[in-house]
């Protein structure tokens, strides 16, 4: 397995919808296979990174 293009990496930011709480991603994850589950007020967090833009 190779490492998702989803997992967390430095920079990305997840908030919770209900109370805005919010996680930033300070050291990124390189496990095989990532697949971290970040909740609160029991429900998933969304991440809300903007992508790069392209000039």
């Amino acid at each position: 397995m190779s490492v998702s293009k989803d997992s967390p990496q430095v920079g990305d930011i997840y908030r919770c919808v209900n109370c805005q709480m919010e996680i930033h991603v300070t050291k990124g994850c390189d496990c095989e296979g990532c697949e971290p589950e970040f909740r609160c007020c029991g429900k998933p967090l969304e991440k809300v990174t903007e992508p790069p833009a392209n000039d």
